[in-house]
């Protein structure tokens, strides 16, 4: 390999073009192309194939950055052969006419949503869970509230509440069995 030195085009104000293989041992992950703007902010293409966009850390950049696709009906799409990781220290917002997520890997393909304090679902018409098994678990209460009328519909209903010992033990066996394995794809 030819140890060619980088092209470096600068402007002592508003910042760089350097193209040209990072030579520095010290360096975790070697740039071959970077932009840089006086303020920071730039995007550096590294030899491995990946990139880095990066804003300015100066607090004067309070308006933030975009990613704007501005053609009517044309998708911006976002694709990875492998993760994808968002991180956010203030809110995360999406906001759409129309939104759907699908994780089709029928093996292990969930969709787990895990909040440190609430998760609130509100819809101004209908709310629809369909699944095989579906378990509310709860570590107080749940209450089920309506200002129209409640149905529980089953081919078998059956109330457990083992405080008052009404119910059968084996009857209360045969519960823990069946939730079990439920708690457990739930909780992990």
């Amino acid at each position: 390999m030819a140890n060619v030195p980088p092209i470096i085009i600068n402007h002592s104000e508003d910042g760089q073009l350097v193209i040209g293989r990072e030579r520095d041992k010290d360096v975790q992950r070697h740039r071959a192309v970077a932009l840089q703007s006086g303020s920071t902010a730039g995007v550096r293409f590294f030899v491995d194939g990946g990139f880095e966009l990066r804003s300015s850390d100066d607090a004067t950049a309070e308006q933030g950055s975009s990613i704007l696709q501005v053609c009517d009906g044309a998708p911006l799409i976002i694709k990875s052969a492998g993760d994808i990781l968002i991180q956010a220290d203030g809110r995360f917002s999406v906001e759409a006419n129309d939104i759907r997520m699908e994780a089709n890997n029928s093996d292990d393909g969930d969709i787990t949503l895990k909040a440190k304090h609430d998760i609130n679902i509100d819809a101004d018409n209908r709310a629809i869970m369909q699944a095989e098994n579906v378990v509310l678990d709860a570590k107080c209460s749940i209450l089920t509230h309506s200002e129209g009328w409640t149905f529980i519909v089953g081919n078998i209903v059956r109330i457990h509440e083992p405080l008052s010992q009404l119910v059968p033990t084996t009857f209360g066996t045969a519960i823990d069995i069946l939730v079990a394995p439920l708690k457990t794809v739930v909780s992990g």
